[in-house]
């Protein structure tokens, strides 16, 4: 994954698009656009709901699933052999017109990336114990109860009425948001 370079002067044209992938084709589209010489960024996190397996499989997965960015300038560089990358759909556009990324969201990401792993950080919704919080995926999608306490790092008990009974079940925090 190449690093994000600082914008230099020379380089005011430059902007930053959205690539829509084929499913499960991002990094072969990011190998595949970097050796035509384009500046890509694929933002990685670890899959929190992927157990790790005997086989060590791969858990990460990109932050935007068939989505990557990539950075050029196009009254320079041709960006018509994008589409035709091997991995890629098209880039995004709203009409005729290409979508630019804002640099800042670009930055704000970047700025995300564990330094050892390059991963980004998901991070669960600040909550506090005594919060009323909804799950909203997964088999308790809807269902709402009072956060009771944390289980370990990724784990979170509610206390929730389930069939008229006040039940504790033990969910993944990255699932949790404030109810409203």
């Amino acid at each position: 994954m190449a690093e994000i370079a600082p914008m230099e002067s020379t380089d005011r044209a430059a902007h930053w698009f959205a690539v829509y992938t084929k499913p499960r084709q991002e990094r072969t589209a990011l190998f595949h656009l970097e050796n035509q010489g384009f500046q890509c960024f694929l933002p990685m996190a670890l899959n929190p709901y992927q157990k790790a397996s005997k086989r060590n499989e791969d858990r990460t997965e990109p932050l935007f699933p068939r989505y990557l960015f990539l950075r050029a300038v196009p009254a320079v560089q041709n960006l018509a052999t994008v589409r035709s990358t091997r991995g890629v759909v098209s880039l995004v556009r709203t009409g005729h017109e290409l979508v630019k990324v804002p640099e800042l969201i670009i930055r704000a990401l970047q700025a995300r990336r564990d330094i050892e792993t390059g991963l980004i950080a998901l991070d669960p919704v600040q909550l506090d114990i005594g919060d009323r919080v909804r799950v909203f995926d997964g088999p308790f999608a809807g269902a709402e109860g009072i956060l009771q306490q944390r289980s370990g790092e990724a784990r979170s008990l509610l206390l929730m009425k389930i069939l008229g009974r006040e039940t504790t079940l033990e969910v993944d925090s990255l699932l949790l948001q404030r109810a409203g």
